[in-house]
């Protein structure tokens, strides 16, 4: 609590903190560039949607195995 500070200024104070953690940030995706509200952070790395998706899709046919999820075996 700060000096000479009532109750309704703390807590106007904690709420405008807690709003101030809602807000989106901007961010820029660190493969493309693009400035996005909306990311994925992945090992550190914000990454937009698109490029998220794209590193997914290059990972998972990178190991993807004939047959799989077929149930055989």
């Amino acid at each position: 609590m700060r000096e000479g500070e009532t109750e309704a200024e703390r807590r106007r104070r904690w709420i405008e903190r807690e709003a101030a953690k809602t807000q989106p940030k901007t961010v820029r995706c660190s493969t493309c560039g693009k400035e996005v509200d909306e990311f994925m952070e992945i090992a550190g790395r914000a990454l937009c949607i698109d490029c998220y998706l794209l590193e997914e899709t290059e990972e998972s046919g990178a190991i993807e195995m004939r047959g799989e999820g077929s149930g055989g075996g």
